[in-house]
């Protein structure tokens, strides 16, 4: 009977315990979606000088716009802590603005929805939604369509990796009829950093140069460069940056009106210390490369702004559990390096 008593003893223990736990799980849940605050490296600037970033206060994410030669500084619109905003995105006539929300909590099923928010009547409408991974969008340069890229599955190929979006393709969706069409079958590894060409004929992509490999172990040997792709044959796709380069490319842009490239990249992949992330330019008619930058830091996201100044983010506090991003510009030569300040930064 006393063995019985203790038994039923140690089980209630057990379920105390247990829903002990939960609750302080699901509070500490809570408190960890509370803590995100502060910039995101997610920004654009329209062609009218408006910045437009993703701020995180107290787990909510927010999208600012500023632009001091027009006196415009406001929080356009926020989401609830459980939500994340990916890549704002102006239109052409910057009239428009396109961003990507997804949950924090990711899992097997993904979800991602794409929203338009006009600046000038202050609205918000949902374009469209998908099962799975939208990490980039941009506008066509006639703004008759959208043009982003999506993952399939979200898994690991490694047992020390952890979960990611991959099998990547270019879509497009057009406003006239609402349609979603995919415009290539490559199923990549990785795709980022997507750049529309001026023409609107091709479009740009930071992927790995994989065409030989066969195994996603195969993948990790290979360099990530940038690649055109043309959209009347995206099968004839082909390498733009140094296909000698033995380091690999990330973010990057196109220099408006020239055969030129501004890119991320390690600076020094064989020290052996913490990686630092610079900006480098590459000409691809003089096969000409020069490091713009050289902060020692995490340099990314370079965008061109008006007046051909480039604008990047910078972790100043990459490889830790929080990062803490700073918008800087320079000059497209490099010089003239400042920090711009952005309300609510921090």
């Amino acid at each position: 009977m006393k063995r019985r008593k203790w038994l039923w003893i140690f089980v209630t223990i057990v379920i105390i315990l247990t829903l002990a736990l939960i609750v302080i799980g699901l509070l500490f849940g809570k408190d960890e979606k509370e803590k995100q605050n502060g910039l995101s490296g997610d920004f654009d600037i329209s062609k009218q000088g408006t910045i437009a970033y993703v701020h995180y206060l107290q787990g909510k994410p927010e999208i600012h716009l500023y632009n001091p030669e027009q006196s415009l500084k406001m929080k356009a619109l926020e989401l609830e802590n459980d939500q994340i905003i990916v890549d704002p995105s102006f239109s052409n006539d910057g009239s428009t603005l396109v961003y990507i929300a997804a949950n924090k909590d990711s899992d097997e099923k993904l979800a991602s929805t794409v929203y338009q928010y006009d600046l000038e009547k202050k609205e918000v409408k949902e374009l469209f939604s998908v099962q799975s991974a939208i990490t980039e969008i941009e506008f066509s340069p006639t703004g008759t369509s959208l043009f982003y890229l999506q993952a399939e599955v979200f898994k690991n190929y490694s047992p020390i990796a952890s979960k990611r979006p991959h099998d990547f393709d270019l879509h497009e969706y057009r406003f006239a009829d609402k349609k979603q069409m995919k415009q290539t079958n490559l199923k990549k590894y990785s795709m980022e950093s997507l750049t529309i060409a001026q023409d609107g004929k091709s479009v740009f992509v930071q992927m790995p140069d994989d065409e030989d490999v066969n195994t996603a172990e195969g993948s990790f040997e290979s360099f990530q460069r940038i690649f055109q792709i043309p959209l009347d044959q995206p099968t004839n796709l082909k390498v733009v940056s140094n296909p000698e380069r033995k380091n690999d490319i990330y973010d990057f842009t196109v220099v408006p009106n020239k055969n030129e490239f501004i890119f991320q990249s390690v600076s020094n992949p064989d020290t052996g210390e913490t990686f630092q992330y610079e900006l480098y330019t590459y000409n691809a008619e003089t096969k000409e490369e020069k490091q713009l930058t050289n902060l020692k830091e995490y340099t990314e996201g370079p965008e061109i702004a008006p007046g051909n100044k480039i604008y990047f983010m910078v972790d100043k506090r990459f490889g830790q559990r929080n990062s803490d991003y700073h918008l800087y510009q320079m000059n497209l030569d490099g010089t003239n390096i400042t920090e711009i300040p952005l309300p609510n930064d921090k």
